[in-house]
């Protein structure tokens, strides 16, 4: 999924004509730089697996995963699938791209 195409669903979901769930895998200290407002929960991808039951609510659901740049997203829907989960989707090009594409306010690092 493109960040584009997120932002339109975040619109969406604000009003109430869209339902999923958007996880960051980044770190808490990354996040503290940078956030995609909208974020429903931070599980760094390094501890998904031994989180992965925080999100067992989510496994009906669409999960969208997003990171920096797309790479650790990509792990993490791997990890989820792996899991159980039916629909996940990784954020192509992750918060780089978010800033770039859609909020040239947001931080880079």
């Amino acid at each position: 999924m493109n960040v584009k195409t997120l932002k339109e669903r975040l619109d969406a979901r604000k009003a109430g004509k869209d339902s999923f769930f958007l996880l960051d895998v980044r770190n808490p200290n990354e996040q503290e730089i940078a956030l995609i407002p909208g974020t429903d929960k931070l599980i760094p991808v390094g501890e998904l697996s031994m989180r992965v039951a925080e999100l067992n609510d989510q496994k009906e659901n669409e999960i969208l995963v997003y990171c920096r740049s797309g790479g650790r997203s990509g792990m993490a829907c791997g990890i989820l699938q792996d899991s159980g989960f039916k629909d996940c989707k990784n954020v192509a090009g992750g918060i780089l791209a978010y800033s770039d594409q859609v909020d040239p306010t947001m931080k880079k690092y």
